[in-house]
């Protein structure tokens, strides 16, 4: 990752680090949802850091660009659970600590430490599907499906099931099957990727996981 790649605002302060592209969108259209009420939000940029052994590398990169300890205030680091949440945990500690940065005791605890390299810079990370310090496994796409904006969505997750269960196949990522499978039986998301579902308002930002990963922004501007 070329640090010519990342550019940093000063009216932007607080970083959010991505995994992938699908987690990028969903929170820029999270943000500029929850922002036309709350203007503090405004003052997050998001990024996508790229797939799980780059998020080191991209931080490397971060830290290489000239103004960056004047401007960067906070880094909260996004990352799917998948099936070990533990080790997710301990994976981004690593990168966190190898780098100099505060290193935070578990998800959702934002973390400052002045024996740091980066004493001023509160560090924090959320991992989907809880975006609480709860630990579980799973992915955006599990929290998309607890999130659903419609209102039959559960009559059409129950058709969805069937219709999986029909196939008589192990599915390597069940979680995307069953997320695009529902966007497959509507009208308003059929063909559209994750960020352009949460575009159009696919997702509830009223819900609890909502309010928690919202809380724990709060926190992290603080």
């Amino acid at each position: 990752m070329s640090k010519k790649s990342i550019s940093l605002d000063s009216e932007q302060p607080h970083l959010i680090l991505c995994e992938g592209i699908d987690a990028y969108f969903f929170m820029i259209w999270f943000l500029d949802d929850i922002k036309k009420q709350e203007q503090q939000f405004s003052s997050f940029k998001v990024y996508d850091f790229g797939g799980i052994k780059q998020l080191t590398s991209y931080l490397t990169s971060l830290t290489k660009i000239g103004e960056f300890e004047d401007i960067v205030k906070s880094i909260t680091i996004i990352r799917d659970a998948e099936t070990n949440a533990a080790g997710t945990c301990r994976s981004i500690q690593y990168s966190l600590r190898s780098l100099g940065f505060a290193e935070p005791d578990s998800p959702c605890t934002p973390k400052k430490d002045t024996t740091v390299n980066y004493p001023d810079i509160t560090t924090g990370f959320l991992l989907f599907p809880t975006c609480s310090e709860k630990l579980e496994n799973g992915t955006l796409e599990d929290l998309c499906l607890n999130i659903l904006q419609k209102e039959n969505a559960s009559s059409i997750l129950d058709n969805v099931d069937k219709a999986l269960k029909s196939c008589n196949t192990e599915f390597s990522c069940p979680h995307k099957n069953r997320l695009h499978t529902f966007f497959s039986l509507t009208d308003e998301y059929v063909s559209l990727k994750l960020g352009e579902a949460a575009k159009c308002k696919a997702f509830s930002y009223n819900a609890p996981e909502i309010k928690s990963l919202k809380d724990f922004l709060e926190k992290m501007q603080q």
